[in-house]
């Protein structure tokens, strides 16, 4: 699989405390491998026309929203888990 990224999630990976970068770095690892990894908490996401629509768990506090294109994984939104399915 190929990791994209989008500005928008490059630009809110910027607001992220620096420990939690350095999970996202490494749950970024695991979604190149295999995006159901049991430590990704993945969850398909409800309510989206494009039924390939995921988040994944970076800590407990913030999650990561990707979707499935063929081979390749588009990371475009990061956030705490209250805030970020609002957004989307």
């Amino acid at each position: 699989m190929i990791l994209l990224k989008t500005k928008n999630y490059k630009k809110s990976v910027t607001s992220l405390p620096k420990k939690d970068k350095a999970l996202l770095f490494e749950q970024e690892k695991l979604l190149v491998k295999d995006i159901f990894d049991s430590k990704l908490h993945t969850k398909k996401l409800k309510g989206f026309p494009d039924e390939h629509v995921y988040s994944f768990r970076i800590t407990r506090v913030y999650r990561g929203i990707f979707r499935l294109s063929c081979d390749n994984v588009i990371l475009f939104a990061i956030g705490h888990r209250k805030d970020i399915y609002k957004s989307l």
